[in-house]
């Protein structure tokens, strides 16, 4: 029986492209979305479909969604991982900026959820692993916008396991402490700036974070994982 679909969406770096790969390896066909097309390697022999979409536009994103379900079958897995981080003095920060960190880190979960929860309800299957953060429960005194979308992306995400528990629908929060991935990049900062600013963390490979998810997902239908904190052992925060 063939392996059912997967859709990662902020796929083309970082840890969707982690994840991507972790799930390639495990035959599923994927539908990766990101903003800007990029190569995806690593993926083997996995069918793919990328699509070029903002998760703030759920047009653009339901339409992906239907044409890969309509080449692949339907939506088992659900990863909704696209995001960034940026920082600032919150009394100087345009406001369109404001406003884009909630279009994308909240808005975007709920595109994303929306575009494939009817479907997973009605097959009394499916899950939806929202890739949160650290900070969904220990905000820091920067990046407020950040912080506040990710503690409602935790909220949202247990408010809908108990609403979709009747329908066998799993709702999983994942909560990494920092990772070491290219987020300094789009906020126009050094690696080393990067560390400085946050106080020199530990950081968590992107593989350990994919294999984690893929654990997640590979547990019995009946067994949900509903908020995962992922931190360095070493780290005291």
């Amino acid at each position: 029986m063939a392996a059912p679909l997967v859709i990662i969406t902020g796929a083309s770096h970082g840890i969707g492209l982690a994840v991507a790969q972790a799930f390639a390896r495990e035959g599923h066909p994927l539908l990766l979305i990101a903003r800007h097309k990029a190569a995806i390697d690593g993926l083997g022999d996995a069918p793919y479909r990328f699509a070029d979409a903002d998760v703030a536009d759920f047009a653009s994103l339901k339409a992906a969604v239907e044409e890969a379900e309509t080449a692949f079958g339907p939506t088992d897995c659900l990863v909704n991982n696209a995001g960034f981080l940026h920082i600032g003095d919150f009394r100087s920060r345009p406001v369109d900026d404001l406003d884009h960190d909630v279009d994308v880190l909240l808005k975007g979960v709920i595109h994303g959820i929306r575009a494939v929860l009817p479907g997973m309800s009605a097959r009394k299957r499916g899950t939806i692993i929202n890739v949160s953060s650290i900070g969904d429960r220990k905000p820091g005194p920067s990046g407020e916008t950040y912080h506040a979308s990710k503690a409602a992306v935790r909220s949202l995400t247990k408010s809908l396991q108990q609403a979709e528990a009747k329908n066998n629908v799993r709702i999983i929060n994942i909560a990494p402490g920092f990772v070491k991935t290219n987020i300094h990049v789009g906020m126009g900062i050094s690696f080393d700036e990067y560390c400085r600013l946050t106080g020199n963390p530990d950081f968590i490979a992107l593989e350990r974070i994919a294999e984690i998810i893929l654990f997640c997902y590979k547990q019995p239908q009946a067994i949900c994982i509903r908020d995962l904190v992922v931190m360095p052992t070493t780290s005291a925060f």
